[in-house]
Formats: structure tokens, C-alpha cells, sequence
């Protein structure tokens, strides 16, 4: 019923438009096809100008549907930055200030927490540590499965916006835009109840090629196990881990004081890359064993060479290279600050209106040019088809004359 009303309106449309040509061009069957067929795609033409100049509407043609609905790739998505939506007619609220401060000090002490609100999330994204260069910033994912109580956990890299400054690159880096493979990742074995390994990223070195992790395992309610020495290599991208250093410190103990560590609770604790060569990583052992835990000793590792060595029995202070930074609260916006924010912003957002209306109204101009170009174009051809038309029937009619003619003759 709708396709046939349409098809009567469109033909109401036509002859109506037919009616301005002179009577004598329509008395050809081949003039008035011409006209009939211009008046439709001018019609059509009409339409669609109209319709361009309404809002987006759900009724849509299946090719417009199809394209509009296709799959989307990776390739086609934009990652959206998480933006603070800003009020222009705010009055003054506190606003955070945020700034870098140095990651690893003091020195060793970064440490990964797992907040009793991992139970019920199920993943937590930890704080990260960002490059000396600003370029980088590496964070640790932390998964918990309850079916066995325990964790396990990833460390990821995300590019920062090099277009950005040092504070806002940070603040805008999102998940998202991590890379899909994980640096290093810890055992994914969930069979053992109460379990947790978690992965701490310490510092990198001056020239921001390698990176400092350790991985701690141990048991909810028995504590710390172990910790184990990770440096990653941003060149290779390899990660490197160090038994060999809990194998030295133990042999070391057990030929000069005959302890057995196999009874004994003690850890490493990784302080970050020495100072004065970036191959070596600096850390410290204690022991456990009464109310006072037992120093054993300040060592280095090569990172090329896997060699162990000891540096100090008498707590002095190894120099210790400090590179990364994290993001740290600075202070809180003044009043005066954000009204006058608040007044740009409402100024900006005028202005900006005022821009896009302008912008509205040019592009309608433009169509409307455009559109009326197009008919008077269809008006042309039409005519010149018509004239074309009239010339091969005059030429017609005067062959045929002169064949009348010769054949009388």
C-alpha cells in the first residue's frame, strides 16, 4: 500500500513538473521521455537535499544500516583519552594538582599491596613507575582467583604521548593502550590454595634500558617465601631472572658460619642498578632468625654475566642509581584559580558555539548551492539532450524530402 501511494505521489510529482515545458516538446515520444526522466532524478535529487538537512534519523536504508553496523578493527577504534568533564559554570571546588616525585626513594622501598578490595574485583592495576626519559610507563596487573584464594600477576608497558607534558602523559595514560603482551608474568598455577606472586618493578637504569622487578611468593597466612630478582631489557626484550643470587648468598653463609638456610627464614631485597655501572643491580639479604633480623650482607649481580658478588658486611651504603619517577599528589587548586578557569571556560564554550553555528550555517549555504547547481545542470543536459533531438528529426525530415523528391524525379 505505502509503495504504491509513493509511486502515485512521485508521479502527481512529475507531471506537475511537466507542465512548465511547452506542449509542443512533449508531443515527441522521445522529448517526453527525456523530460519525464529528468523531472524524476531532479525529484530525487530534491529528497535527498531535504533529508540532508534533518537530523539523523533510525529510519535508514539497508545499505545505510550495513555500513553504519559493520564490524569494526583495531585498527578503526580510537582509543578515547578519560577526560574530567569540565563545568563552565562550576563555582570553586577543591581540584587535586598532581606532580612526579622519584619512584625508588628511599631506595628499595616500593613495595606491591594487595588491598582486601582485590577479592571482590578480581584484577587490580597497581601503581606504575615512569622512565627517567618520560617515554614509558610500566605497572603490574594483579588477578585473583577464588576458587583457591591466590593471585598471580603481569607487568605491562604503555607508551606515553610524547606530544603531551611529563604530568599530563601520565595522568592520560590509559589500559587501553598497553601492549598486549606482557613484559614478565609470574606462574599461573591455581592449584595450590593461598598462593600469591606478585611482581614490583624497583627502578630502571640511568640509560632507561632495562628495568628492576622482583617477584615475591608466599602464602596468605604464612607470609613472604621468597623473593626473586627480575631485570627486564627493553633493547632485547628479554627478561632475565636470577636464582643464582639466593644460591650465592646461601653458599656463602653456609662455608663461613655453617648456617642452614633450608631451616631459616631470610629474603633478598633488590635496591635498584649501581650507580657507577649499569650492568651490575644492587640488593640486600637479612635473615630472620630472632628479635633482631641478621644483616647478610650487601650484593651485586652482573645483569651480562650472572656473576654474584659481595659488596658489604657492615651496612654501608652502596650508591644506588634513582631514575623512575611516579605520580604523587601536589596540592589543591585556589579558589581564585578555578573561578577564573570557569569564567575562560564559559567564554570558550560561547565562542566554540558560536563557531559551530557558523559552521552549520556555511554548510547549509553550501549545499543549497550545490543542490541548485546540480538541477540547473539536470535543466541543461536535459535541454541539450531536447535540441539534439530536434536536430536529428529536422535532419530526418529532410532526407526523407529529398528521397521524395528523387524518386518522383
Amino acid at each position: 500500500m505505502f509503495t504504491t501511494l509513493a509511486g502515485a505521489v512521485m508521479a502527481a510529482k512529475v507531471h506537475f513538473n511537466q507542465m512548465k515545458y511547452p506542449l509542443m516538446k512533449k508531443r515527441d515520444r522521445g522529448v517526453a521521455e527525456c523530460i519525464y526522466q529528468n523531472e524524476v532524478e531532479k525529484i530525487e535529487a530534491t529528497e535527498k537535499y531535504e533529508k540532508s538537512k534533518l537530523p539523523e534519523s533510525g529510519y535508514m536504508t539497508v545499505e545505510e544500516y550495513e555500513a553504519k553496523s559493520r564490524a569494526k578493527t583495531k585498527v578503526d577504534i580510537k582509543v578515547e583519552e578519560a577526560q574530567i568533564p569540565k563545568d563552565s559554570n562550576m563555582v570553586y571546588v577543591p581540584q587535586k594538582t598532581f606532580k612526579l616525585v622519584k619512584y625508588n626513594d628511599p631506595i628499595g622501598s616500593p613495595e606491591l599491596a594487595l588491598p582486601r578490595k582485590l577479592n571482590f574485583d578480581r584484577q587490580i592495576n597497581a601503581q606504575g613507575i615512569i622512565s627517567g626519559d618520560k617515554t614509558m610507563l610500566v605497572y603490574p596487573a594483579v588477578y585473583y582467583y577464588a576458587e583457591t584464594d591466590c593471585t598471580s600477576c603481569d607487568l605491562f608497558l604503555i607508551k606515553l604521548d610524547p606530544a603531551l607534558t611529563d604530568t599530563e602523559k601520565v595522568m592520560r595514560a590509559n589500559i587501553v593502550q598497553k601492549e598486549d603482551k606482557p613484559l614478565i608474568s609470574t606462574d599461573k598455577d591455581i592449584d595450590t590454595k593461598f598462593i600469591f606472586r606478585t611482581l614490583t618493578p624497583i627502578d630502571f637504569s640511568s640509560d632507561n634500558k632495562k628495568l628492576v622487578v622482583k617477584e615475591k611468593v608466599g602464602h596468605r597466612h604464612d607470609g613472604i617465601w621468597q623473593t626473586d630478582l627480575w631485570v627486564y631489557d627493553f633493547e632485547t626484550r628479554q627478561a632475565t631472572k636470577y636464582p643464582q643470587v639466593r644460591d650465592a648468598i646461601i653458599n656463602y653463609w653456609a662455608e663461613k658460619e655453617g648456617i642452614d638456610f633450608d631451616e631459616k627464614r631470610w629474603d633478598i631485597y633488590p635496591l635498584g642498578f649501581d650507580a657507577e655501572d649499569d650492568d651490575r643491580v644492587i640488593l640486600s639479604a637479612y635473615a630472620y632468625t630472632g628479635d633482631v633480623p641478621k644483616f647478610l650482607g650487601t650484593w651485586s649481580v652482573g645483569v651480562n654475566g650472572s656473576i654474584v658478588k659481595p659488596e658489604d658486611f657492615e651496612g654501608v651504603n652502596i650508591p644506588v642509581s634513582i631514575v623512575g619517577y611516579r605520580l604523587a599528589e601536589d596540592s589543591v587548586k585556589d579558589a581564585s584559580e578555578v573561578e577564573f578557569e570557569a569564567k575562560r571556560a564559559k567564554e570558550l564554550e560561547k565562542e566554540e558555539n558560536k563557531k559551530l553555528k557558523e559552521a552549520e550555517e556555511f554548510d547549509k549555504k553550501v549545499k543549497k548551492l550545490e543542490y541548485e547547481r546540480q538541477l540547473r545542470q539536470m535543466d541543461m543536459e536535459t535541454m541539450m539532450k531536447i535540441r539534439e533531438r530536434k536536430l536529428q528529426q529536422k535532419e530526418l525530415k529532410k532526407n526523407s524530402g529529398k528521397s521524395k523528391n528523387g524518386s518522383t524525379s
